[in-house]
Formats: C-alpha cells, structure tokens, sequence
C-alpha cells in the first residue's frame, strides 16, 4: 500500500502526531485517501462536517461505521442517521452511561479509524462541535502504529457489537434497529484509554514546548529589533510620571506602575539564566526537530519509566525541553545518545495474584480495578494541568501577538515608530514642565 500523507504532503510516521490548528483540515485530508473501510465513534454528537463526509465516503463503495450516543439530541437527528443508513452505512447507538467502566474518563470526542491503518482521536478544534469544546483531550492525535490501530479496533468492535453487526444484513435498517452498545469496561478499553490520555499529555507538552519556542524567536526578535528603544521610552515614562506625581497625587499609583514596568524589563534583559538565542529553522529542519523531540519525549518522560529512574528521567527531560525551545538539533543529538545509554525501562505492571479462594480472587479484581482507575485519574490530572499550561500561553500578550502579526518585521518596524514618538513626547515633557493630566499620558502608552 503506498504512504499515506499527511495534509503538508508528508507520510504519516508510526510515532503519534499533534495538531493543535487545522485539525479538520487534516482529518479531511486522511479521509480523502481511505480506500476502504472507516470506523467513526463520537462521544457526543457528529459534527456536520463529519456526517457530510462520512455520506460521501459510502457513496464512493467504502464501509462506513458511525458509533454515537443514544440521546434524546441525537434521535431527533434521525432523518440524517435514515439517510446515511439508507446507503448502507452502518449505526451503532451507545446506551448507558457516557462513562465507560465507571472511570470517570470519558472517551476523546472524537476517534476515527481508517482502513484499520491510521487512528484519530481527540477533537476538531473550537466551534466545529460545540460539546467538544470543554473535552479533557485536547488536540487531535493521529496514530500509525499496527499494534494501536488493532488495540482501538478491538475497542470499538467490543463496545460497538460490530463484529456481530457485519454479519447481519445491511439493507433497509433504520435508527430504531440499530445495534445496542455492550458497554462493560473490561482491561482493553482501560489500557486503551490510558495509551490515548498518555500521548495527549505527551503532545500537549510538545505543543508547549513549540510555543515556548516561537514565544522566545519572537522575544529575541523584538530585543533585536526594539531593545534599546523599548529601554528608553520606558525609562522616560516612568521619571516623566514620577515628576508628574510631585504636583499631582492621584499620579502617584501610574508612576509607580511605569517604575515596576521599567525595573522588571531590565532585569529581565539582565536575567543570568536567560537563554540563549534560539536558532531559526527553515522547514524541514523544523520538521525533523519535532519529530526527534517526540521520540525522545517519549522515551524519557517521567510518567513513562519505572519509579527507580524518575529522577534522571526528570533531568534528561528539562534538558529535552530547553534544547527544543533553542531549536538545537546538535543537542538534541546529544541527548539522544544520553536517553539511550540510561536504557529507562517502562514501569511495571503488578503481577497477577494466584490465590485460589474465590473471595480473594473478587478483592484482588477489585484492587486491580481501582488500581487501573486511580491510574487513569492521574492521567486525566496530569493532561489538565498541561492544558492549563498551554492556555496560559496561548492567552499571554506575547503569543497574542506573534500569532496575529504574519509579519514580524513589519509590526516592529510599526511598533518603533509609535515608540519613538512617545520617547520624544514624554521628553519634550521632561524639559518644558509636566502638562496634562494622568490619563492623557497613559492614554499614549
């Protein structure tokens, strides 16, 4: 079977891949080359977007399998289930509850698998399913790795009845007739669960790492360009307010603001533990940088190696971190070598008990399946706590506006103007005597 690509045109590799931007288009895009069999599971709603697509894909001859909620939301939308059913595609209703197994972890809101070769799971993107939007999984993870696939395949067959269901006939079935969830939360769907929630984690923190990275090729640019103007301008604002706030006490609190702004900048530029200059990347240096950080962040992350080596994991990992931010492929390499001389291994799984007593054997079911739960709630923590993260980010001044301005060049060369007519207003202030009121100076700034 030739490579499936991926919507830049490129194969899609076997270690999972993130998209955090654009995650219909690439969906889509894989779609688009599925030859013969795709299986849908929503965990709340179908999208339009999707139903649409999945009409299309069945007229073309493929399989189509759509696995969604037995909701009163849902029923309503039964001429859509009619219509897509009435050309042989296949539905599936899930009753009982959205939680599976009682984990309190739902399923991502959206998993898709194609031609039994390449998995999706998580969702696609803000306003597309508004359900989704509040989802515990963030982004939208494609995986290629033959093992996964059959892992999500037998979850979905098992949860779904579909093995049973493709033996039935096809024809004339409608939403009433559809097939009936056998939800039972058994081991596989747990492992699979914990599988997906893990890599989120580990995609998330790669996308905070690449914004980390963008945030500081843009805080290095905007140094370069605007540094010693930036000191300047922030220098004369706050001895022009301050001289203001002599006549004037109801200046005094925006005075004390501007000095803050002044001395926090400064000692910002002055930092010892400021990092280098981050190196820029053309494409597909950029493109191979990720892939090696993905590789390595998921050889020697902390939560995937045994207790004993969670220290040094933790170390190599920090390293991991700076060296992506910088852009440097040389330590990266470097680190590669480190990662493979520590030989981590993955944290063991607790051996099975023997004991021949049925009552001993139901506790230490029990035991396992509160083991496996508490697992999955770490998990689940662990994803919202770099989710945070990477909303603090994207919420932050410094990527509002790198993401908002395509032209880095020229938005600096736009804010240097504004700069340098304020340093020359609160100058020609300084020298003539305070004007004005507070406000209409800071109403400059």
């Amino acid at each position: 079977m030739t490579d499936r690509l991926d919507a830049a045109g490129h194969p899609y590799a076997s270690a999972p891949q993130a998209f955090f931007a654009g995650e219909w288009a690439h969906l889509e895009d894989a779609l688009d080359q599925t030859r013969a069999l795709i299986t849908v599971r929503c965990q709340h709603t179908v999208p339009r977007l999707v139903f649409d697509a999945l009409v299309q894909i069945r007229r073309k001859g493929l399989t189509v399998q759509l696995a969604l909620p037995d909701t009163a939301l849902n029923r309503h939308c039964a001429i859509a289930w009619e219509r897509l059913t009435a050309i042989g595609g296949h539905i599936a209703w899930l009753n009982g509850p959205v939680d599976p197994g009682g984990t309190e972890l739902p399923f991502p809101p959206l998993v898709a698998v194609l031609d039994d070769a390449l998995v999706f799971t998580g969702k696609l993107g803000a306003g597309i399913c508004p359900a989704d939007d509040a989802a515990a999984v963030p982004g939208l993870v494609c995986w290629g790795d033959a093992d996964f696939v059959r892992q999500t395949r037998q979850v979905l067959d098992e949860e779904a009845g579909w093995l049973a269901h493709n033996a039935a006939p096809v024809g004339g079935e409608s939403a009433a007739r559809a097939v009936q969830l056998r939800q039972d939360g058994g081991a596989v769907q747990h492992a699979w669960l914990a599988r997906v929630l893990q890599n989120h984690a580990l995609a998330t923190q790669a996308e905070i790492a690449e914004t980390q990275r963008q945030m500081a090729l843009f805080d290095h640019a905007q140094e370069q360009a605007l540094g010693p103007l930036m000191r300047d301008y922030l220098r004369s604002k706050a001895q022009y307010l301050q001289h203001l706030a002599l006549q004037d006490q109801a200046a005094l609190e925006a005075a004390r603001t501007a000095r803050q702004r002044w001395d926090d900048y400064e000692a910002a530029q002055d930092a010892p533990d400021r990092e280098t200059e981050p190196l820029s990347l053309d494409a597909d240096a950029l493109d191979q940088l990720k892939q090696l950080y993905r590789k390595l962040a998921m050889q020697c992350h902390p939560d995937r190696v045994a207790d004993t080596e969670q220290d040094r994991a933790a170390q190599l990992f920090q390293s991991l971190q700076s060296s992506y931010r910088r852009g440097d492929m040389a330590a990266l390499f470097a680190l590669q070598e480190s990662v493979a001389r520590a030989g981590f291994q993955a944290p063991a799984a607790d051996p099975p008990r023997q004991d021949g007593d049925a009552a001993a054997k139901d506790q230490a079911a029990d035991e396992a399946s509160q083991a496996v739960q508490a697992r999955l709630r770490a998990l689940r923590s662990a994803l919202a706590q770099r989710q945070d993260v990477l909303e603090t980010l994207r919420t932050s001044p410094t990527w509002r506006t790198l993401s908002s301005q395509p032209n880095w060049e020229l938005w600096f060369a736009q804010q240097q103007q504004y700069l340098q007519l304020e340093l020359q207003r609160f100058e020609t202030a300084l020298q003539v005597g305070p004007a004005g009121s507070v406000a209409a100076a800071a109403s400059h700034v």
